[in-house]
């Protein structure tokens, strides 16, 4: 077999583009946000991740934010000209075999084999990862993937003294955005941002033009999104998201900070409930004046009310009032053969004794919630994992109309979403409290010793 093969094949790269690759030679970790249509993931594929599987053998995973974009782009995919992307950038004599089902490729390399296996990472894709040997893996549009994935392969590509690569347009102020700009003080990564405006042809001419950006604008995108996904801002709120431009102004109001608990005001928690494999998600809640403080936030899956007694319990906050959508009025059994409960009923046997949240459309929740965010502040470190959820909370995207849709998207990030709106729901019905100096209200005095239990941390 000829393995005399020029690498790349059949792809030259742009002047622009060729630092990147040089440090990826050198060693470095590659960290690249490049515009939309910028070229990234044939960068990525014929630069690093094909010469490497060529010239060492050795396992090597090509992720993406879900199995169907990895086939969709690339091991079904076209590039700009319409040539196959499998057919056309991969010389077909080192091809050994191609399982189509699990879309593994095993190719021959210099001294031995190697195989490149595509994988996603969101709706909990990223689980087929664990376990699996890596050399090293490009996660392309990283901004859109469940950060579990890197997680997973982590250990693998340490023992293997591997290598990454991460590619991707901006998505907010979300896990990129922060793994981007650690890699910029790190010298052991390579950073590169390219706009519409760093970017050109072999001819020197831009990539996307004026003339590209305002079809855009005809075709009725918006300004939020043209920049987000041509001038790489991570400023702009995440498109398709319901309160992302909201928590991104928050942030750049100084209202993500270390917030303390404050041991004379009490903590009200608010609540999604979750069944069998969903999660659970509370926020934890302290109110002063006109501040809103969110202080904590916890989730869990398959979870009961006793486990969370007793993290309540653990936490040691001084709690005032729980609040429950409507469902916790459904009957369920904790245990066969036992006489069904509500939910309601399940948590007052361990302490923990809900108001129900008054009804409200999912629309005016979310508006609700908009509405509030200007006066909320988030505990920096504590509130992270939930701060995550909100920022990507969002609607589903039509692959058809190429735009997102009025429909909620039932993932990770929803549970957090709908505890939030909750806790707007209830704030607004009740007020914001009118703490004074001296303590708690008289209100509060009595509610703290009519809820008083083992459970609750008094």
């Amino acid at each position: 077999m000829n393995l005399e093969i020029d690498s790349p094949y059949h792809y030259k790269p742009y002047k622009w583009e060729i630092p990147a690759v040089i440090a990826f030679q050198k060693g470095l970790e590659i960290w690249t946000t490049i515009h939309r249509r910028g070229g990234k993931d044939l960068l990525s594929l014929c630069q690093i991740l094909l010469p490497e599987a060529f010239e060492h053998p050795g396992t090597y995973q090509y992720i993406w934010p879900s199995l169907k974009q990895g086939r969709d782009t690339f091991w079904e995919g076209k590039d700009e000209d319409g040539r196959d992307v499998m057919n056309y950038y991969i010389p077909q004599e080192m091809i050994l075999h191609k399982d189509n089902a699990d879309m593994k490729l095993t190719l021959a390399s210099i001294g031995g084999t190697s195989l490149i296996q595509v994988f996603g990472t969101n709706d909990k894709q990223y689980i087929s990862l664990r376990g699996k040997p890596s050399n090293g893996a490009v996660f392309t549009e990283f901004a859109y993937q469940d950060p579990r994935g890197d997680e997973v392969i982590s250990p693998m590509i340490r023992k293997s003294k591997g290598w990454r690569a991460y590619n991707s347009t901006p998505n907010g102020n979300n896990h990129h955005k922060v793994r981007f700009y650690l890699a910029k003080n790190n010298p052991d990564c390579y950073t590169m941002l390219a706009t519409v405006l760093d970017t050109y042809d072999h001819n020197g001419n831009r990539l996307i033009t004026e003339a590209d950006l305002q079809k855009e604008r005809d075709d009725g995108k918006t300004e939020d999104f043209i920049n987000q996904e041509y001038y790489c801002s991570f400023n702009q709120g995440i498109e398709g998201t319901y309160i992302g431009r909201e928590m991104q102004a928050l942030e750049n109001a100084g209202h993500i900070t270390k917030v303390p608990y404050e041991r004379e005001l009490l903590v009200d928690t608010y609540w999604d409930l979750g069944v069998t494999s969903d999660s659970m998600a509370v926020w934890f809640v302290q109110q002063l004046g006109n501040e809103v403080r969110f202080i904590d936030f916890a989730e869990a899956t398959a979870s009961t009310f006793t486990y969370w007694a007793e993290l309540f319990k653990e936490k040691g906050y001084l709690y005032g009032r729980h609040f429950a959508p409507p469902d916790v009025k459904v009957k369920e059994m904790v245990t066969k053969g036992t006489i069904a409960k509500t939910r309601l009923e399940h948590a007052a046997d361990v302490g923990i004794n809900f108001e129900i949240v008054e009804s409200c459309s999912f629309q005016n929740s979310v508006e609700v919630l908009r509405g509030l965010i200007p006066v909320c502040w988030f505990d920096e470190e504590k509130t992270r994992v939930g701060r995550r959820h909100l920022e990507m909370w969002g609607k589903v995207w039509n692959d058809i109309l190429q735009k997102y849709t009025g429909v909620e998207k039932r993932d990770d990030h929803y549970h957090a979403g709908a505890a939030a709106r909750y806790a707007a729901i209830s704030i607004r019905q009740i007020g914001l409290y009118k703490s004074t100096s001296q303590g708690y209200a008289d209100n509060d005095y009595d509610y703290v010793r009519k809820h008083s239990n083992k459970y609750s941390g008094l």
